[in-house]
This record gives C-alpha cells, structure tokens and sequence, in this order.
C-alpha cells in the first residue's frame, strides 16, 4: 500500500492544507522514570492523573564527579560570582568549580605552597548584598589558627589571626561579622567584617560547634562539658538555653521556613531541632549517623547526609522526612546551588566532588495541556491528524477510549508501528487513522511511554458545536 506522505511533495502538500484549515496544538510528555509507565490523556470529566501510578521515587542525577585536592571538606556557593568553593585539607589549598563541573582555580593557601602547614577544615561566604565585602570568601585553618580572605579576583587579600585551635566559623550577615570559636578558649572571636576590628565575647566554656539563626543573628553554641547550648544575641545577651545536649554537634543549618535550626548529633542517628523563636528542642531520629546538612533554597528542604548507609535526607519545614535518595559513597559536605538545585557532595577518600540535581521520577507533560483539557471538556474538538515525535521509541500502541452519552465505553487501539513516516526516522509516526476522534470531557487516550523518553504529540482539530455533538451521540444509540 502506497502511504499517503509517500513522497516530499505530498508531505508538504498535506501539512500545507492541515495547517490551512486546521487548528494545532503540541505537548510534550516526558516520563522521567527506569520503567515504561501508562498515561491517560483528556476525559477532563473524570479528573484523573495522567499518570496510572500513584507515587514515584526521586532519584539523585549525577552528571559529574570532578578532581578537586586533597582530602576535600566543607564546601560554599558564592552567590557574587555563581561558583562553588571546596576546602581541600590536606593540601592547603582551596578548589573553585562552577555548576558545569569545570575546575576554574586552585588558589593556594600559603604564598609559597607546603612551605606553611594550614589544615582548612570549614569555609564560608560573605552574603551581605549592599556590602563592599560581598562576595569574599572565608577559609578557616586549624593549625594556621587564621582566616584565609578570598577575594573575588581568587587570591588571598589577606590573613586573619583568630583564636587558637578554631574549629568552627559562621559568617553572620545581620551585624556584617564573622564568629569564631576553639578548642582552647572559653570565648567567641567577633571580626567585623568592613573593619577587621576583633572583639572577644567570653562564653560559659568550651565550645564544640556553632550554629547561626540568619534571619536575627542569634548564635547558637554548644559547650560540650555543661551538655548546654547557649543562644546568644548578636549584642551578645543571652536569650536562650538548651539542656540535655549529651552528644556533641559537628554540623549545623537554618530552615528558614521553619524557623528552626537543626544540629547533626555526633555518632548518633538523630537531628537536634531548636525552634528558634521558642528555644524549645526535640530530636528527630535519622536513618543513619548524619555527617554534613545544609539547606536548599530553591526547594525550601533542609538536605542531610549520613555516612553509614551514603544516603541523603531532605526535610521539609513541617520536619517530615521525604523521598530519600542515595548518592554513592557520601562523606563529608554539601553545597546546594539556590536557584538550580544542584547538589555538589565532597569524598574526602577519592578526592572528588559529585554534582548532581535531585530528579523528580514520574509522567509530566509541559505547554498548555491543562489548559486544553479544561477547554476541550466545554468545547469539544474534532481530531484530523496526529503526529507523533519520540526523543528514542515511540509508542507502540493508541488506545482511543469512545464514552457514550448513556455511559457505554467502546476502545479502539491503534498500532503505531503502522503510522511510521517514510519521510522521517522511526522515532515519528502520522497517525491517520485518528480522523474523527473526539476530544472532549469524556473521550480518553491511553498509551504507555517507554522509560526515560519524551514524545512530542502535534494535533490537528477543529472546534465543534456541542449540540452538534450531542445530536450525533443520540442518533447512534
């Protein structure tokens, strides 16, 4: 049999008369899972899903694992210039990197590398906008006993003497300063930032770890002798106390639509969680020994990664845990992109960083699909011509689901390998045998896509009177 396309100058002869005396519209479906998955299109009567599956699983993307230095730690994006910063301990230097998985710079902390033993083990940014300061980036030393400044042309601008043995810095944007706690003194060094004055506030003693609530500079201090956290304003009054703290704290982040702050308890698999406005806390049981947290603000999830089944957590503000996903052999930090999403993860072991999005499995169909299934439930459309377009293989049979008026459902199924056009590749068939269906609030597709493949459906229709319709209905019963 001759296919109606058979030739150039039909195909174009054809699609010039459709586009002529026809309306058109397209949508895409994607389905984003491992498994072909069944979708229901149209019969916006019904409100159904269009998927025939209930719930999906995320999964975490990685499209990248790149070399950074040595025995990589905690990590920061830089909202001033879009890029990602990397702590590498064990050679004294620091790794920037951008959301495409390039390495950009490795900038040295010593003047002369190896010469001066540094040991950073935590980095921060500054975030304060309207400052001339914005943008700098911070990296704490533990042996140096300084703060190496990262200016935005990527040198070292300059070194700042803390206190000895630091182990813990928050950069807090509410009084512009950096806060530093050690090992060795019961006190907090306050460097503001504009000026590099130091301040030293003395504490009730030996700090652990610190925490900072970024929307009113509250500190948060965890002293591990006392089992206390002391909550410090950023005059420094303090407004609050926590009890019971058995454990130490090696992480910490905010949750700013929750408002509370959230602190990894050491070889435990739990979560400290501290209403920031009440100063009340309880402890949220994880599935493993948390190791780094961090918060995403394009999701509004605060992400938790535990090292004794390399698996992240995310939590959402009402502190519901949600669609758990593994990334392989995690360690040591999180960094999150706040408007894309992008996870990049350090291993310390094999001195790399994975950056990947957390991918939301399921059937999703974009353009104005939605709209036309409203639209087409009041004001039915007559169909003259379907084409179907794969990102890999089409489909391999249309269901066309007819619904009387009186309820009888009749199907028709439609092989599509019969519609394969001889002008394109497999992946597009024209559908003629679909002339004269009816899309309304009653009529259904049926198909089912294979697994991670996007089809784009082109349809030709023209717009019917509904009483026409309901005249043709009755006079078939």
């Amino acid at each position: 049999m001759i296919h109606p396309l058979d030739s150039h100058y039909n195909y174009r002869r054809f699609y010039k008369n459709l586009t002529k005396e026809f309306q058109s519209l397209q949508f895409i479906v994607t389905n984003s899972t491992d498994t072909a998955q069944r979708v229901r299109l149209w019969g916006a009567n019904s409100d159904l899903s269009v998927s025939t599956t209930d719930t999906f699983d995320n999964r975490f993307n990685e499209n990248r694992s790149i070399v950074v230095g040595s025995y990589p730690q905690g990590m920061v994006y830089n909202p001033a210039n879009d890029l990602f910063y990397v702590v590498n301990q064990l050679s004294d230097d620091v790794s920037v990197f951008n959301s495409q998985g390039e390495v950009l710079h490795t900038i040295a902390l010593a003047s002369i590398p190896f010469t001066v033993s540094y040991s950073p083990i935590a980095i921060t940014v500054h975030t304060k906008a309207d400052s001339p300061n914005y943008g700098e980036v911070y990296v704490l030393s533990s042996i140096r006993d300084s703060i190496s400044v990262i200016a935005l042309d990527f040198t070292i601008s300059e070194e700042l003497s803390v206190i000895k043995r630091p182990t813990s810095f928050v950069y807090n944007p509410i009084d512009d300063a950096l806060y530093v706690t050690g090992i060795t003194e019961a006190n907090i060094f306050v460097i503001d930032t504009p000026t590099r004055a130091v301040a030293q506030r003395s504490i009730e003693g030996i700090p652990s770890s610190m925490g900072l609530d970024s929307d009113t500079g509250n500190v948060f201090i965890h002293i591990p002798v006392l089992q206390e956290v002391f909550i410090y304003d950023t005059a420094h009054n303090r407004v609050g106390l926590i009890d019971q703290v058995t454990k130490d704290i090696i992480a910490w982040a905010y949750h700013p639509l929750a408002r509370h702050i959230y602190g990894i308890l050491a070889n435990d698999a739990s979560l400290l969680a501290i209403d920031t406005t009440s100063f009340v806390a309880s402890e949220i049981p994880l599935e493993g020994v948390g190791g780094s947290i961090a918060y995403s603000v394009s999701e509004g999830l605060l992400y938790i990664g535990e090292t004794t089944n390399n698996q992240v957590l995310r939590l959402n503000a009402d502190n519901d845990f949600i669609d758990p996903y593994p990334i392989v052999d995690f360690e040591t930090g999180i960094a999150i992109h706040p408007t894309s999403g992008l996870v990049a993860v350090s291993k310390a072991t094999t001195n790399s960083v994975t950056l990947g999005l957390v991918v939301k499995q399921g059937v999703s169909i974009k353009e104005d699909y939605d709209e036309y299934r409203q639209e087409f439930q009041f004001n039915p459309a007559l169909v003259k011509h379907l084409k179907i377009i794969s990102s890999d293989r089409l489909i391999s049979t249309l269901e066309l689901e007819d619904v009387s008026i009186s309820g009888k459902r009749d199907r028709r199924f439609l092989s599509i390998s019969n519609y394969s056009s001889p002008q394109n590749f497999l992946s597009v068939a024209e559908v003629f045998d679909i002339d004269g269906c009816v899309i309304d609030g009653l009529h259904r597709w049926y198909f089912t896509i294979p697994a991670q493949t996007t089809i784009t459906l082109l349809i030709y229709y023209k717009k019917l009177d509904w009483f026409g319709v309901l005249e043709n209905e009755l006079d078939r019963q």
